[in-house]
């Protein structure tokens, strides 16, 4: 047996014998859940190795894996016709294997893979206005979740999570969030966050929650419920953006935009421009154009 160089635990692999790619992912797999990573990530570990990395690769003996036979893999994700971030995630599990493989010392040497350029897909978001147009047409159920993200641009899983204690006047404190099982986690960082939220919706939550103890769930609400009452309302309200991104994303681009408008108008008002078209066009030199 070997030892983790992590967290110190014991490794079952037997460095001896020929070790298969799908047996090896399976016990790191099991390992990494014993270590307490999040719920999502092991998920997306087990479909790549059941759907790809095991029907191609699963086995072959790990020690005799070369660079050749990573980029034949390659080749084989591409002729599916699998988005570039899908192989990038394929080969990155693969080749996360294999870097602790190598350093438990069931492998001596990693092989080559492939350099993978992904072209971002831009991430939309929306105004206020759009986001009250969709808030009117969710039931009431889900009204106050949704402003709550809305107003602070708090992660949904951490919204999820609260209790009536975290929230105090127009301060809410998180420092928990709920993972794809519902199960209680730490926030995504480890960290504590205290957002603001406005005088209106924490008396509206003091009132409707005075008789709730202070231990009690906020929110009730599974994911599913929230996604399908989420794609309802968008519809009604005539557009189409997921959640995460007319919420947290929205909040930021919003701050954003705001930042924005006010740094021109100081500096048309600074330069005694009429129109902000004539700041726009010739002063809006960014990092690249200092010297």
């Amino acid at each position: 047996m070997s030892t983790c160089p992590t967290c110190g635990c014991q490794i079952l692999y037997d460095i001896t014998a020929i070790d298969p790619v799908n047996k090896l992912m399976e016990c790191w797999i099991n390992h990494l859940e014993d270590s307490g990573l999040s719920y999502s990530h092991i998920r997306k570990l087990k479909s790549n190795l059941r759907h790809h990395i095991g029907p191609s690769m699963g086995e072959r003996d790990v020690k005799a894996i070369s660079s050749k036979d990573v980029f034949n893999f390659y080749s084989t994700l591409l002729q599916k016709g699998l988005a570039s971030k899908s192989i990038k995630h394929i080969l990155g599990a693969l080749k996360s294997l294999l870097n602790h493989l190598r350093d438990v010392e069931v492998i001596q040497t990693l092989p080559a893979f492939p350099k993978i350029k992904i072209t971002a897909k831009p991430k939309h978001w929306i105004s206020r206005e759009t986001q009250q147009q969709i808030i009117n047409h969710l039931s009431p159920k889900y009204k106050l979740y949704v402003q709550l993200l809305m107003d602070t641009g708090m992660r949904p899983g951490e919204a999820r999570a609260l209790k009536r204690r975290d929230i105090d006047g127009t301060v809410i404190t998180v420092e928990r969030a709920l993972d794809e099982r519902g199960l209680i986690r730490p926030t995504k960082t480890g960290h504590i966050y205290r957002y603001q939220i406005s005088e209106a919706i924490g008396r509206f939550i003091e009132i409707n929650f005075r008789h709730c103890l202070p231990e009690a769930p906020l929110f009730n609400l599974s994911k599913s419920g929230i996604q399908n009452a989420w794609s309802k309302a968008c519809t009604a309200a005539g557009t189409r953006i997921p959640l995460y991104q007319a919420s947290r994303h929205s909040k930021a681009s919003q701050i954003n935009e705001t930042c924005e408008r006010d740094r021109l108008s100081q500096l048309k008002a600074a330069l005694q421009h009429e129109h902000v078209s004539t700041t726009t066009k010739y002063y809006t030199l960014g990092a690249k154009e200092r010297l």
